[in-house]
């Protein structure tokens, strides 16, 4: 049976081979059409989706060689047989280091033509579903990275396989440590997109003076140090993905630039005076609740808007704990190290911790294990740099508001650090901004 039902062009400036070949292979089951010239062949070509195309290539004006190569750079993956003469061989071989399938000499055999197309067809078919296996494992692979079993983090990765194929700028939402670049290089990884570039950027590492510059570029002599044209991360990206992190941490005036871009979708470099536009997909995150900070006039709503046209809730590791197992077991493979064994009481102490630094905080945690060594780990092996892990007391704890639950682990892990903020920060799997605000909020001031 021919392969798929198959459509195949003929091309041959005899019409005696054209109608010879048209016969023998309509009589095969395939669904054939000829072509007298290449230029003819190239024009139906444009217009249909031929499986395969058989050409000569002796033809007068463009010649098999040339029509390869036009087919070629309209689809790359084009089956294509070449018929030659004894005499030009060397030209198929040729032809075959440039792109085609298979070539068959003249004269030649039906069966043999027969036994090409099939194999040809065959090959063809094999590569596409190595191909399309290809890209389910890659999609796999980048949801498998999104750990747990839970229905929080069942429902994260069908949100992530739904909306990936699309183009609309999507904003993700979740607590510091929980993992949203990761979310973001899923969706890039699982989107039609994810041959392109995946850049990143934190916004708030950004001294405001540079992420003009920093996300669209700047014309050369546009500012003092400006010795040379440079591209932004819009024009970087080209058609892949810019994942723009912390966005709450945005000045209003740059907010306000921001904003002229996703609508128009065109930007200028620093300096410059031409419009260049834009195809990537903007992808952004924050910590924050955006909608309080649009309250207070830090955020314009209309820029929250054009982010959020679809937003993604990222659950805080608190609201699956059951998932706590599986994520120790892949954070001490990923360090390629044999996972210990946990006692009862070590494992049911992580599951009930409060984790206010999410899975960043978790993995400092499985750090400092596979830093002491050892294949048994106890509650009691189980500090966080001086301050041990408790286990939440119902009786003490159970009237007590969340807001001084919070502040009495943070300022414990402050404490135990000696008030360095730097390693409190990296010990919470919190950033130092959001560190120095909770800070503030408790009384204690910078020095």
């Amino acid at each position: 049976m021919p392969e798929l039902n198959a459509k195949l062009l003929i091309v041959d400036d005899k019409a005696q081979m054209r109608e010879v070949l048209q016969k023998f292979l309509l009589a095969e089951g395939y669904r054939v059409e000829i072509a007298e010239s290449a230029e003819e062949a190239l024009q139906k070509f444009q217009k249909n989706n031929f499986d395969l195309i058989l050409s000569d290539i002796r033809m007068p004006l463009m010649d098999g060689n040339e029509l390869l190569e036009a087919i070629l750079k309209i689809k790359k993956d084009a089956v294509v047989i070449l018929m030659t003469a004894f005499g030009s061989i060397e030209a198929a071989v040729e032809a075959i280091k440039q792109g085609a399938t298979d070539y068959i000499s003249k004269p030649f055999q039906m069966e043999e033509v027969l036994l090409r197309i099939s194999r040809a067809l065959k090959e063809k078919k094999l590569e596409q579903r190595v191909a399309d296996l290809e890209e389910k494992l890659s999609q796999k692979g980048a949801l498998e990275r999104i750990v747990g079993s839970s229905q929080p983090i069942k429902k994260l990765r069908q949100i992530i396989e739904r909306i990936a194929p699309l183009s609309e700028t999507v904003l993700i939402k979740g607590e510091t440590g929980t993992g949203k670049e990761l979310v973001a290089r899923a969706l890039h990884e699982t989107s039609p997109r994810k041959t392109k570039p995946f850049l990143a950027l934190d916004c708030s590492s950004i001294p405001e003076t540079l992420i003009e510059s920093e996300l669209f570029g700047h014309e050369k002599g546009s500012f003092t140090g400006a010795t040379e044209t440079r591209k932004g991360l819009f024009e970087t990206a080209g058609d892949g993905t810019l994942f723009l992190d912390e966005i709450e941490s945005l000045s209003l005036t740059v907010q306000a630039k921001l904003l002229r871009v996703l609508q128009e979708r065109s930007f200028r470099r620093v300096g410059g005076r031409k419009d260049l536009t834009f195809s990537a997909r903007i992808v952004s995150a924050t910590n924050q609740d955006l909608e309080k900070l649009i309250d207070d006039g830090a955020f314009r709503r209309d820029l929250y808007y054009r982010f959020a046209v679809i937003p993604i809730n990222v659950p805080a590791l608190r609201e699956h704990r059951e998932d706590i197992p599986e994520l120790v077991n892949f954070l001490f493979k990923n360090r390629a190290a044999q996972p210990p064994k946990f006692a009862n009481d070590a494992m049911q102490t992580l599951i009930n911790h409060d984790w206010q630094g999410n899975v960043r905080e978790l993995e400092n945690v499985i750090s400092y294990i596979s830093a002491l060594g050892g294949d048994f780990v106890t509650a009691e092996d189980l500090p966080i740099f001086g301050a041990k892990i408790k286990t939440p007391r119902r009786a003490d704890s159970e009237n007590i508001p969340l807001a001084e639950l919070e502040k009495k682990h943070i300022l414990e892990v402050f404490d135990a650090t000696s008030r360095n903020r730097v390693q409190t920060a990296k010990l919470l799997g919190i950033d130092r901004r959001t560190l120095y605000n909770k800070l503030r909020q408790f009384g204690i001031e910078e020095n």
